[in-house]
């Protein structure tokens, strides 16, 4: 993004097109279509079966019956929606300035630029083990609250906030924030007024990829989660322990939509602002 114009400049693939477009098809309906019909069918029976004519009489919506009128499935929903939203705005709140600043090379960006992505290094369950050691040595009574999972999916998906940041810095030329300086803006005023504008596209699509992410966390949930500040991965995991298999699907389920219907209503505020969450 410059201070001139350009026009992108599509190109025809050809007959190409009906190979690229059966390639998509296909990896739709494997990755997303079966999945989410064997997910279905599972949610419709009362226990684990394979797909046969015999278990049609079987099928019924008692598991999303239970998922809806058990309150511990709100508490849930509420404490995994409330840590990964938490997690993703102080994220992209930090690696706003910081990634603007990386891209930029100003003063201390690439420390900032390896520090923020230093915790690619580690597996989940060493950063959970890690955190974990922290705060029950520290004097900070948040072991065993939401505030713990939050810190530490702050820690696990900072590299990823720093990134979308990052790359969108670098998609806006330096001619920008030179006319404003001729102008007369000082370094705040630029970054309030033309920096930050432009990068909004980008820091909203790293917050909702994040918020997404963390929504699924495993490794790490399943260290810092006590009985009273459970999330939906942990959850999940146990209903698997247990057995549980068609109340586990028929969450899973509900949970995947309600994911998609918060992607979806980000995607269409976005294009109503004229650019998707994406920036384009």
């Amino acid at each position: 993004m410059t201070g001139k114009g350009y026009r992108p400049r599509p190109f025809d693939l050809g007959k190409g097109r009906w190979i690229a477009g059966a390639i998509i098809v296909a990896n739709f309906c494997i990755v997303l279509v079966l999945p989410m019909i064997t997910l279905l069918w599972m949610a419709l029976l009362p226990f684990l079966r394979g797909f046969s004519l015999a278990a049609l009489p079987l099928l019924s919506f008692k598991n999303f019956r239970t998922v809806f009128t058990e309150p511990g499935y709100v508490e849930l929903a509420t404490n995994s929606l409330l840590v990964a939203g938490a997690a993703a705005t102080i994220i992209m709140a930090i690696t706003a300035l910081a990634g603007w600043i990386a891209a930029r090379r100003g003063p201390g960006g690439w420390a900032l630029d390896q520090l923020a992505t230093l915790s690619l290094v580690f597996p989940g369950i060493c950063l959970g083990v890690a955190v974990m050691e922290v705060y029950l040595r520290v004097p900070l009574p948040i072991y065993g609250t939401l505030w713990i999972i939050a810190i530490a999916y702050v820690i696990r998906f900072m590299p990823y906030g720093m990134r979308y940041v990052y790359s969108g810095v670098l998609q806006l030329h330096h001619e920008l924030e030179e006319a404003a300086g001729v102008a007369g803006a000082g370094a705040l005023m630029t970054l309030r007024r033309i920096v930050a504008p432009l990068l909004s596209p980008a820091i909203v699509a790293g917050w909702l990829f994040i918020f997404l992410v963390a929504n699924k966390e495993l490794a790490i949930a399943v260290l810092l989660a006590s009985p009273g500040s459970q999330v939906i991965a942990v959850s999940i995991f146990d209903l698997w322990v247990n057995g549980q298999g068609g109340e586990l699907a028929a969450f899973g389920l509900i949970w995947t939509v309600l994911m998609t219907v918060i992607a979806c209503l980000f995607f269409v505020q976005g294009r109503r602002g004229g650019t998707d969450v994406f920036g384009n």
